[in-house]
């Protein structure tokens, strides 16, 4: 029962974490970046503070950082993602990117899924190519007549989203690096030097760009920071979520691409981007729809 608790609060979050702070008027993504990543660092401190701060060292410390550094990045460019292609295209391009990129850094790093059996290998192809499909038909999907975009806008959109992609996908790549061996190491503490890399890496975006932080109006405020603390008890969730002991890695992560299929029907009906019902958005929808399943199927049947 646990297991499923926690798997319907880190859809919920992970589905949702984008959305609160779109309506957010900003003239750059950097100062979203911003505040995304000091709720971020603000909910890691308290929960870490809870655990008493166990598993934090000099070796165990840097990684989580520059894993923050490269996350703030990866933030910037989903935020830029979304703002010219729209939640729902910009979501559902990324995060089967994760899970590609994610199998070939385990396979060029760890050497993963190089010893399995044959049956395995063949899914995990099969799973591949039925995300690369889903991720090709959206980004083909074309616009709806309401939500018409340039195509230099529409190449920035595709691009950020690309970069949201990768560095999601990378930047475990040094946490795990660094915490290796460290049996009582776990996220939930590591989430607070993440914080740290999360907001220093946005303070560099935003000094970089020149970003003014003052928001329009005092309840822009709580809006944008919510999009931190989700996206935060999204991370946590998924910690209790993947335990062996509730559904484990591999069925927690089919759960997981649930997030997707829900991200795309708020992007569409509640942000309306595309234009609900219009050719653009079924596409999507279903492209979507195609790229969650493949992730399903390497999720249970690849990792189990």
């Amino acid at each position: 029962m646990e297991g499923i608790i926690f798997a319907f609060i880190t859809v919920l979050a992970w589905c949702s974490w984008v959305a609160p702070s779109q309506n957010v008027p900003l003239k750059g993504q950097q100062t979203r970046t911003f505040y995304t990543s000091t709720a971020v660092l603000i909910l890691g401190v308290i929960i870490a503070a809870v655990f008493g701060f166990k598993g934090l060292n000099s070796e165990t410390f840097f990684g989580p950082v520059i894993g923050g550094l490269v996350w703030a990045v990866s933030c910037w460019f989903a935020f830029v993602g979304v703002s010219k292609i729209g939640m729902a295209k910009a979501f559902g391009i990324w995060a089967p990117m994760n899970v590609i990129v994610g199998i070939i850094w385990g396979i060029v790093l760890r050497g993963e899924f190089i010893d399995t059996s044959t049956q395995n290998k063949l899914i995990a192809i099969v799973a591949i190519l039925v995300m690369l499909g889903g991720i090709v038909l959206i980004v083909f999907s074309g616009d709806s007549s309401k939500s018409k975009v340039s195509k230099k806008e529409r190449i920035y959109g595709l691009l950020g989203t690309a970069g949201a992609g990768i560095g999601f996908a990378s930047y475990f790549i040094p946490i795990n690096m660094a915490t290796d061996g460290h049996a009582d190491f776990t996220m939930w503490v590591g989430t607070f030097p993440l914080g740290i890399g999360m907001f220093i890496g946005s303070i560099i975006l935003v000094a970089l760009s020149k970003s003014s932080l003052k928001l329009e109006k005092g309840k822009h405020y709580p809006l944008i920071l919510l999009s931190g603390v989700l996206w935060a008890i999204g991370n946590y969730g998924a910690l209790v979520m993947m335990k062996p002991e509730n559904l484990g890695t591999g069925q927690g992560f089919a759960v997981a691409q649930l997030c997707m299929v829900v991200n795309a029907l708020l992007g569409i009906y509640l942000f309306k981007t595309p234009e609900p019902r219009s050719r653009a958005a079924n596409i999507t929808i279903i492209g979507v729809l195609i790229a969650a399943v493949g992730g399903a199927i390497f999720g249970y049947f690849v990792t189990n």
